[in-house]
């Protein structure tokens, strides 16, 4: 599990954590069907300081972007979510 990988896919749902809160404390979560295999979703966590752009960090906290691409590089966590440490996104 601590090799980087890339996952890329389609934005199913998305969310900020703690709601409401767009800080660069906060945590990005994207649901995302990958390319693919896109029954087999994953959950992708991210910090929100990942995306300097304060109006797509909102809109992705209000699920607005659904089925938007996106390219996430980072590696599995044990509890078998993806950690992003980059996030590549397209509207």
């Amino acid at each position: 599990m601590d090799k980087e990988t890339v996952v890329t896919g389609a934005i199913v749902d998305s969310w900020v954590e703690p709601a409401g809160s767009l800080g660069d404390a906060s945590r990005l979560v994207l649901q995302v069907a990958p390319k693919g295999h896109p029954k087999d979703l994953m959950i992708v966590e991210a910090e929100a300081s990942l995306i300097p752009d304060r109006n797509w960090l909102q809109d992705l906290g209000e699920n607005l972007c659904h089925g938007s691409p996106v390219a996430a590089v980072g590696r599995l966590t044990l509890g078998g979510f993806f950690s992003a440490s980059q996030l590549r996104l397209a509207r």
